[in-house]
């Protein structure tokens, strides 16, 4: 089932006035989150598979906590004048995404913390083990890590550890074959030329 295989990037955009359907609010539940000041959506399946996720990660004693998913148009809009404020156009547009092109608008993108000794740590990076216990094993839960490292000339973004996408079913097979999305919907697009 490829429900939740809908690409968005550079150059898939979404209207903008796409507003996700079976979105649900959740609370911030970790104090000191950024997100604390706003309220969460998130699709509901999403968060489903992401608390199977989280529950499994506390029997290895690993904390993860949401800092960002759903983004409407406008919020983006925002998130990305800020960005060129801080650090001008060319830097900013290669961590976040013009409106209209952002996966958090979907509402099946999460960015998430690590929690570890009373401290949160949004800074996620390859050293930490956390990391690699996301990394391994968000696929069963259908996440994939969505801007992987060395795969910033296809996906358009840098690395970024802390992004995961929920895609379904499809996320096994994502993981096992090293693929993006990206990657993944230039096969499915070969594969109905072949069938043709």
């Amino acid at each position: 089932m490829e429900k939740y295989s809908k690409l968005v990037n550079k150059d898939y955009r979404l209207n903008k006035n796409y507003r996700p359907s079976n979105m649900i609010l959740i609370e911030p539940k970790v104090k000191g989150n950024i997100s604390a000041n706003r309220k969460i959506w998130i699709n509901k399946e999403t968060l489903k598979k992401w608390n199977l996720l989280v529950e499994e990660a506390k029997k290895e004693n690993y904390s993860f906590a949401i800092s960002s998913c759903y983004r409407s148009y406008s919020y983006q809009e925002k998130v990305l004048k800020y960005y060129i404020a801080k650090e001008g156009i060319t830097e900013a547009l290669k961590h976040v995404a013009i409106p209209g092109t952002s996966e958090h608008q979907t509402s099946l993108a999460i960015d998430y913390f690590i929690t570890r000794e009373n401290k949160n740590y949004y800074d996620i990076n390859d050293t930490m083990e956390e990391y690699a216990w996301i990394k391994n094993n968000c696929y069963k839960y259908g996440f994939i890590i969505r801007y992987p490292k060395d795969k910033e000339y296809i996906t358009g973004y840098i690395y970024e550890p802390w992004h995961l996408r929920f895609v379904g079913d499809i996320a096994s097979y994502l993981y096992q074959n090293n693929l993006t999305l990206e990657e993944y919907h230039k096969e499915k697009i070969k594969v109905k030329e072949i069938c043709r």
